[in-house]
């Protein structure tokens, strides 16, 4: 399956076909042991961090849960120079490299397995593509990650979850850029009682220091 953007960035999601791994130029995410690249809210982060790319720039990106590593090596492909993907689950991070190797971007992608606690520095830009209960247990967490006025994208929950996520994000100061929405089908209806997920772009507060 082949993912467009409006860069120009094109990823290619297995099964990949002989034809897409000729292709220059392509990025391709095999997810064997991961979670599903092409779920709905992996691509609206996707899309609000390739349209965020073409306006701003970010030296760093920090990728919250990272699956298969395809929000950071994204990034690395638009040109993020340093990127940073961490994950509860050992098999998501030795996915992760091996996606990164397969693509030429291990020497700006950096991976580890484990929780926020066991990072150092902060990013202009924080990725977090989570459970609705995980993301409401670590946004708190990543504020001190995040450079001032530094970017955060969220996902993997529910528009009906949004409200509580808003009210928490804005007790912390966060203001929100921009709000997308894509839809699921499912046999039947689905736990949460909707079919629509989310995506938001945030801004953190500037520092008091």
């Amino acid at each position: 399956m082949l993912l467009k953007f409006n860069s120009g960035l094109r990823i290619a999601i297995s099964p990949i076909f002989p034809w897409e791994s000729r292709r220059e130029g392509l990025l391709r995410i095999r997810s064997p042991k991961a979670f599903n690249p092409d779920h709905v809210t992996t691509r609206l982060c996707l899309r609000l961090l390739d349209d965020e790319l073409n306006v701003s720039s970010y030296r760093s990106l920090l990728d919250v849960g990272c699956g298969s590593g395809i929000l950071a090596l994204a990034a690395a492909r638009l040109g993020v120079s340093l990127v940073v993907g961490f994950d509860t689950d050992v098999r998501a991070v030795k996915n992760s490299i091996e996606n990164a190797k397969a693509n030429g971007l291990s020497s700006n992608s950096h991976w580890f397995a484990g929780a926020s606690g066991a990072v150092r520095g902060s990013f202009d830009c924080i990725v977090a593509n989570l459970p609705y209960h995980v993301l409401c247990e670590v946004l708190e967490d990543l504020l001190p990650l995040s450079n001032p006025r530094g970017h955060l994208i969220l996902s993997g929950f529910h528009d009906i979850q949004w409200m509580p996520i808003r009210d928490k994000i804005l007790s912390h100061g966060l203001s929100v850029r921009r709000q997308l929405c894509g839809d699921r089908s499912f046999f039947g209806i689905p736990p949460s009682g909707s079919f629509t997920w989310m995506a938001v772009l945030l801004m953190a507060a500037e520092s008091d220091a």
